[in-house]
């Protein structure tokens, strides 16, 4: 019996063994955020449907996933990546229309990596608009990026008011050069798997960066092929020749005396008509600032304001405004705790939303979010986020 034992123990052994030596070969992580808050948020003034004013508990884009290496020598290696949203965690995984997480709902790829060559992926994943100069960058100018008071990107069905063009495009290439000198680009490509014979809707972003010392910038290019586009509507409708442009241009300073950091960006977006009409453009601004009073405590503040869409009936009824107001507390390199308060402005004909948890006053028949038009919309909260 005790030789049999030792038997087992040394089989367990070489197992676990072979399983931490498969995993280091590997290189294998698990990661993630766990962030929610608790908020008072409405809306009112809408033409139909609105809101009052309600307490909630919000997830604020919590995810998970596993990443991984394989070392292929001369300093080339095989990444890969699966990574799955966490939203509405809170309610069990299940929007308020219905809609519920599934995995690989994040950016998910593989590819290869290379420090002299630069990174090259194919799957679904943010283009180079939006990680290398927008909402997933590290410009700062999104002050409160990863709650509803994120004043930047695009979701399901609804705009925000600031890098519009920003998407995680499907059946995607990417590639992002390595730094040299302060300089980094890349480019993404996404395929139209369901292209007709008069339309190709595939899509381009170009995307380029600079940062040296307390000074960054950077410049975005964006464009959506055989689409026709009207107002703020981001998926369009497909129309040989025509064409949604987005482009955009940051810029970044930090202060080494105080550690304040300034930045602000402008974004003008393009709209081909499917009929022939004019060309509509609609550009956007935003400002924000950040204002560390400790290692661990800083004041954030940002403004962003939606332009007229020109060529339009109405046109100065497309606006939009929305100020964001808000604290953060790193209690440790991984967790922190944050307040908020933020208001967003519609005019008579815009419906721009906030973000990650937006207010619906409806659903439509693909089950996306609906919010009527001219809704003023305002929340104040405060939360917690950890990593891992």
């Amino acid at each position: 019996m005790q030789q049999f034992t030792v038997k087992l123990s040394l089989a367990a052994c070489a197992v676990l063994s072979a399983l931490n030596a498969q995993a280091a070969d590997s290189n294998v992580s698990l990661y993630g955020v766990i962030s929610a808050s608790l908020e008072s948020v409405g809306a009112s003034g809408g033409s139909a449907g609105t809101k009052s004013t309600t307490t909630r508990v919000t997830d604020n884009n919590s995810r998970i996933g596993f990443r991984g290496n394989e070392d292929l020598g001369n300093g080339v290696k095989a990444i890969w990546q699966v990574e799955s949203s966490l939203r509405n965690f809170e309610q069990g995984g299940s929007t308020d229309w219905g809609q519920s997480a599934t995995l690989a709902t994040r950016n998910s790829f593989v590819g290869m990596s290379s420090e002299q060559y630069g990174r090259l992926i194919a799957g679904y994943n943010d283009t180079v608009y939006k990680s290398l100069v927008g909402s997933t960058a590290d410009f700062g100018i999104d002050v409160m990026a990863g709650t509803i008071a994120d004043s930047w990107g695009t979701g399901p069905g609804f705009y925000q008011l600031f890098s519009r063009g920003e998407t995680r495009l499907k059946n995607s290439l990417h590639y992002i050069s390595p730094l040299l000198s302060g300089w980094q680009g890349g480019l993404s490509y996404g395929v139209d798997e369901t292209k007709t014979n008069n339309t190709n809707r595939s899509r381009l972003s170009l995307a380029v960066k600079y940062s040296d010392g307390p000074f960054k910038a950077g410049f975005g290019w964006d464009r959506q092929f055989d689409t026709a586009a009207y107002e703020q509507t981001n998926s369009g409708t497909a129309a040989a020749g025509k064409h949604v442009d987005f482009a955009k241009l940051l810029a970044q300073w930090t202060f080494s005396s105080t550690g304040t950091l300034l930045g602000a960006g402008v974004e003008r977006g393009t709209y081909e008509s499917a009929t022939g009409g004019q060309t509509q453009h609609q550009t956007g601004w935003t400002v924000g600032v950040s204002q560390p009073l400790s290692e661990r405590l800083a004041l954030k503040a940002s403004y962003s304001k939606l332009g007229r869409l020109n060529n339009a009936s109405s046109a100065d009824d497309y606006k939009a405004t929305q100020w964001v107001l808000g604290a953060t507390y790193a209690a440790t390199k991984r967790t922190s705790f944050y307040t908020y308060a933020t208001r967003l402005n519609n005019g008579a004909l815009q419906n721009a939303n906030f973000g990650f948890s937006p207010l619906t006053t409806g659903t439509n028949a693909s089950s996306t979010v609906v919010l009527a038009n001219g809704n003023t919309l305002h929340s104040v909260g405060v939360g917690m986020s950890t990593a891992f």
